[in-house]
C-alpha cells in the first residue's frame, strides 16, 4: 500500500525481472482517495534509472533536487532520468486536503545503459497533446515512449524502448510490434486475448521473442504494451537504486546513508512550487 492507496506490483516478479529496459512497474487505482496532509510520497532518492509516470486519472506534482518541478495531468508522461543521483517528492496539493480525489496511474522504472547511469539527472514532462495518437480501424494507440507505427514519441529513450497505451473497441485487434525483441502486455480494463490465449487481469503477459500474436478483444479493452530490445547486461537493484554493478548500487546506498545525496532543500526556492498534488513513485 501507498498511504491509503492499494498499489499492484507488476514487475519484477518471480517469473521475470525485466522486459526490455523496464525493471519495475506499479499500478495504482483506479480509485478515489480522501486527501490528507500525510498523503503522497515524501522526498526519497534514485540513481542509475529513469522513472516514467503515466497519469490516467488525478494529478501528480513532481519536485526534484535537480530543479525539476511540474504538475502532471491525465494523459501526460513524466520522465525523470536519475542518473548519478537525485531526490524527489510528490505531495498533496494544499488546497486538495480534505477533498476526494481520483487516483489512477502507472509508474515504471527504466534501467539506464552504463554510459548514462552516472550522468546528471534530468526531468521532462510531455503533455497529452504532444503524445502521438495512432488510429486504426477498430483500435487506438498512444505512443508514450519509443518509435512505432511511423510515429516517434517526444519522450527521451536511452535504449530501444516501447510503451504504448492501447484502446481496443469491441471486436477489434492490434499488432504487438514484433520488431521489438522483448514485449509484454498488461491488461488495464476489460477482457482480451493474445491470439487465442485469454489474458489475466493485473498480470503481465510476456510475449515470446520473434512471435507476432495479435491482441484481440470481443468486448473492448485498455492495455499497455511495453518492452524494447533485450538489455545487454544484468542489472542490480537495491531499494530505489539500479546499476550495472553491485559496486554502483552499494556506493549510491552508502552516499545516501551518509547524507551526501542531493536534497530538495538544496534547490533555489525560486525554482520550486510547494503547492503540490498527489502520489508518484515509491
Amino acid at each position: 500500500t501507498l498511504g491509503p492507496l492499494l498499489v499492484r506490483r507488476v514487475l519484477p516478479s518471480q517469473e521475470r525481472q525485466m522486459v526490455g529496459p523496464f525493471i519495475f512497474m506499479d499500478q495504482a487505482g483506479p480509485t478515489k482517495v480522501l486527501v490528507s496532509s500525510a498523503a503522497g510520497v515524501p522526498e526519497h532518492p534514485h540513481a542509475g534509472l529513469a522513472t516514467l509516470t503515466y497519469l490516467l486519472e488525478g494529478v501528480v506534482c513532481h519536485r526534484d533536487s535537480a530543479g525539476g518541478a511540474a504538475k502532471v495531468y491525465p494523459g501526460d508522461v513524466a520522465l525523470m532520468s536519475a542518473g548519478s543521483g537525485v531526490t524527489h517528492e510528490e505531495m498533496p496539493e494544499r488546497k486538495a486536503i480534505g477533498t476526494i480525489q481520483d487516483v489512477y496511474f502507472v509508474q515504471l522504472w527504466i534501467a539506464l545503459p552504463e554510459q548514462f547511469e552516472n550522468r546528471q539527472p534530468t526531468f521532462e514532462v510531455h503533455r497529452q497533446s504532444e503524445i502521438p495518437e495512432v488510429e486504426f480501424e477498430d483500435a487506438y494507440a498512444w505512443l508514450l515512449i519509443g518509435e512505432a507505427w511511423e510515429k516517434c514519441a517526444p519522450t527521451t529513450q536511452h535504449s530501444k524502448t516501447i510503451l504504448s497505451d492501447l484502446l481496443i473497441e469491441p471486436g477489434g485487434s492490434i499488432s504487438t510490434l514484433p520488431d521489438f525483441e522483448e514485449r509484454a502486455v498488461y491488461l488495464l480494463e476489460g477482457r482480451a486475448s493474445l491470439d487465442d490465449e485469454a489474458l489475466d487481469a493485473h498480470r503481465l503477459a510476456v510475449i515470446e521473442p520473434g512471435s507476432d500474436p495479435v491482441l484481440r478483444s470481443d468486448e473492448g479493452c485498455r492495455a499497455l504494451l511495453l518492452g524494447g530490445d533485450k538489455f545487454p547486461s544484468a542489472r542490480f537493484v537495491s531499494g530505489s537504486f539500479v546499476g550495472s554493478s553491485k559496486a554502483f548500487v552499494t556506493q549510491k546506498t552508502r552516499a545516501f546513508q551518509k547524507g551526501e545525496f542531493p536534497k530538495l532543500s538544496d534547490v533555489d526556492a525560486g525554482l520550486s512550487d510547494r503547492s503540490h498534488s498527489f502520489f508518484g513513485d515509491q
